[in-house]
């Protein structure tokens, strides 16, 4: 941990210095026609303007009329061939009133991104027309595709750290240990036959695993992005869409990987015999070569590409500082894999190997394969937790959005996964490693230790799988401080007066409030209003109300431009319209931020 600190400390200043916007999601910059506007003419075409390039293929770009009826045409686009606008064209000959636009696209990091604005063309509709969390919920996705897309998720991550592991394990910890401690009888022969069967059943089950989630997983991105069912997204069209986004392309070439895998998986079979104990009849000149077979040495290539895949195709490869996210990435799963890995050829492959020894033979070769795995497992403990405290903090950053932010939830429930799991570690490297030495050097067997060990490795098993599982929840959400949400938009009654409100983009921060008052028979905009006043309060957090006086923008249209709201959650939004000296209607609405 002292050797540690000093790279904790610089990796922390490294990320101090660097800049620091979470820009993993995109972020909706502005749109033609402006968000909340009056136009006197109907537009040909809305584009929307984010913060990045986007991808628009799944046609997900809509605009509906009051009515709810859609008046685009065509495909999304990118107006002159710029990657960060999208937009539609529209139908000619629109009557005026008003028009919601929305958008459901797919940002850098593979997530989807969905939002709109509310314009008007000519005067606002009778009505004001549907909001924009109604026309979006016409296209969203079930929790049964978000469930299944996690799970693929943490199926990929699984595999990955599975099969990166058992490679790991058999390269530096189970070579090393059977040089150290093994003998040249037909028992260590026997013995690594059992092992190297076992680490290619290990390597096979990763293989298959990946590669059916990494399929999965290309269907249900192409599902979410479509805004329809899994099966309904199993077509050549829409799965072509998501192999042309940066996330189906890296996966598909994932899905390769695993296809390589397997099949070098099935060739260690043929490469067993090097696998196997010299016959020099003398402990610790064992496997002299025993590693550097083609087919073990070529499955480096795919799977440390899979080692990459979380960064490539996620937050770290889009959110800056990139510089520093992407490696800690990187690193945090290789620490993963150099763990989970070493568990499962531990829970696996090691009894095979241990049983086809003779008794006293069996702690040896325990002890030392334990002893080398401890501390690769250390170092994997250290990796895990700066790495982890690294992306925390980027993407975090604010302690109350640890808990008020899906994101920040799953991160801690993660974490507190890991310390559990670093105090089994402990147990292991304090109490059960020492206690196998001492029972070499007696020359008795594992007895009571070997059954702790048994144990307390079926433990870790069960905590990783639930750290696994999270991961694959946390990939599907957006980081907590580049979480975004749709504007607030809703018609409704004051007084005798309809009257349509928008707060964009209702979120933490300075939100423009557009208000519009009409006839709710003839839909003609009502300007007799001498007075328009807004509060905002949040009670359950102590925050009073503020009124602000909205400024007159047009007849019957009313804005705040910077409308403060400081802290997420559902805020008590107050308008008051006074129309005399002594006439004034009130609306209290409720509106969540985020």
């Amino acid at each position: 941990m002292r050797r540690a600190f000093p790279v904790l400390a610089a990796a922390l200043a490294a990320l101090l210095i660097a800049a620091a916007t979470a820009s993993a999601h995109a972020t909706l910059q502005s749109t033609s026609p402006a968000r909340g506007a009056t136009v006197a003419h109907a537009p040909a075409q809305v584009v929307f303007i984010f913060d990045e390039a986007v991808e628009g293929n799944f046609g997900a770009v809509r605009v509906f009329d009051s009515k709810g009826d859609r008046v685009d045409q065509g495909d999304a686009f990118h107006p002159n061939g710029i990657g960060k606008q999208l937009g539609v064209h529209l139908k000619s000959g629109l009557a005026d009133g008003t028009y919601t636009a929305t958008y459901r696209v797919v940002s850098a990091d593979s997530h989807i991104v969905s939002s709109g604005v509310v314009f008007n063309v000519g005067h606002a509709s009778a009505g004001g027309g549907q909001s924009v969390e109604d026309l979006l919920s016409a296209s969203k996705t079930g929790t049964v595709t978000s469930v299944a897309f996690s799970a693929a998720r943490a199926v990929q991550y699984t595999a990955i750290a599975v099969g990166a592991g058992a490679l790991l394990f058999l390269l530096v910890v189970w070579s090393g240990a059977l040089a150290a401690v093994g003998g040249a009888s037909d028992g260590w022969r026997a013995a690594s036959e059992a092992f190297a069967a076992r680490t290619r059943l290990l390597l096979g089950g990763a293989a298959v695993a990946g590669a059916v989630s990494a399929a999965c997983a290309l269907a249900l991105e192409a599902a979410e992005g479509a805004g329809v069912t899994f099966w309904s997204a199993l077509k050549p069209r829409l799965i072509g869409d998501v192999i042309g986004t940066r996330f189906g392309t890296v996966w598909l070439i994932g899905e390769i990987c695993w296809l390589l895998v397997g099949a070098l998986a099935l060739g260690l079979r043929r490469a067993a015999p090097v696998l196997r104990p010299a016959t020099v009849g003398a402990t610790g000149l064992a496997l002299p070569r025993a590693t550097r077979s083609p087919a073990t040495l070529a499955l480096i290539v795919p799977l440390a590409f899979l080692v990459l895949l979380p960064a490539l195709s996620g937050h770290g490869s889009t959110q800056d500082p990139v510089a520093v996210l992407f490696p800690a990435n990187v690193l945090h799963v290789a620490a993963m894999s150099a763990w989970v890995g070493g568990v499962a050829v531990l829970l696996v492959a090691l009894p095979a190997a241990t049983r086809a020894l003779e008794v006293e033979e069996r702690t040896p070769l325990l002890a030392a394969t334990l002893q080398r795995f401890s501390a690769i497992a250390l170092a994997g403990v250290v990796a895990l937790l700066i790495t982890g405290l690294l992306q925390a903090y980027v993407e975090i950053r604010h302690l109350d959005l640890i808990f008020s932010t899906a994101f920040g939830r799953a991160t801690f429930i993660k974490l507190m996964v890991l310390l559990v799991l670093i105090g089994l570690g402990a147990v292991n490297r304090q109490r059960t490693i020492p206690r196998l030495r001492a029972a070499v050097a007696a020359g008795r067997t594992p007895g009571a230790d070997g059954i702790v060990l048994r144990r307390t490795l079926r433990a870790e098993a069960l905590l990783i799988a639930a750290a696994l599982a999270t991961t694959g929840a946390l990939a599907g959400y957006a980081p907590a401080t580049a979480k975004t949400s749709g504007p607030y938009n809703t018609t409704t009654r004051i007084g005798p007066q309809e009257m349509q409100l928008t707060i964009d983009p209702a979120r933490v921060g300075a939100n423009e409030l557009h208000l519009y008052l009409t006839d709710p028979k003839s839909g003609a905009q009502i300007d007799s209003a001498k007075e328009v006043d807004v509060s905002a309060a949040q009670p359950a957090k102590g925050i009073g109300a503020s009124d602000v006086a909205a400024s007159k923008a047009g007849p019957g249209h009313y804005i705040v431009p910077a409308l403060t709201l400081g802290v997420p959650g559902t805020w008590t939004v107050t308008v008051a319209v006074r129309v005399s000296d002594f006439d004034e209607y009130t609306k209290k609405l409720e509106v969540k931020v985020r």
